[in-house]
């Protein structure tokens, strides 16, 4: 009986940390998710919020094919240059987290074109931040 008693206390127990582990990873998802429609927003201002100061967006062109390398300042200048907001659908497709780490894959559907966006984020004095993207865009 004793034996039977240590037993249930032990599934218990596991049951009980089980529980708290999801409930951490769920409030650190919706975290994630947060920082992520912030950048989805298409909102300059609230893009900004979403990326880590020192952050990097890169991509290859592909008109050119050339490698392209900036800083999120310079992509943000590009964002705010565009003075007709498109019509667009987005999803984030995919959110892995793993501790201070996390990578989403999002795409955003327009009229005439797709970009898939990868997102590499940390949790930085405990805000989550994305801290590199990187991009194709296909031309419908």
């Amino acid at each position: 009986m004793k034996k039977l008693g240590s037993i249930l206390f032990t599934a218990t127990l596991a049951t009980a940390l089980v529980g708290q582990a999801n409930a951490q990873t769920n409030d650190e998802e919706t975290a994630v998710r947060a920082c992520l429609l912030l950048y989805l927003s298409f909102d300059a201002a609230q893009m900004e919020k979403a990326f880590h100061q020192s952050g990097t967006v890169k991509h290859i062109d592909n008109k050119t094919g050339e490698y392209k390398d900036e800083t999120v300042a310079a992509f943000l200048t590009r964002v705010r240059a565009i003075t007709t907001k498109p019509e667009r659908k987005s999803e984030i497709v995919s959110l892995n987290i793993e501790g201070t780490a996390a990578q989403a894959k999002i795409r955003i559907e327009q009229k005439d074109l797709t970009f898939t966006d990868y997102m590499n984020l940390l949790k930085i004095d405990g805000t989550w931040r994305i801290v590199s993207k990187i991009f194709q865009r296909t031309d419908k």
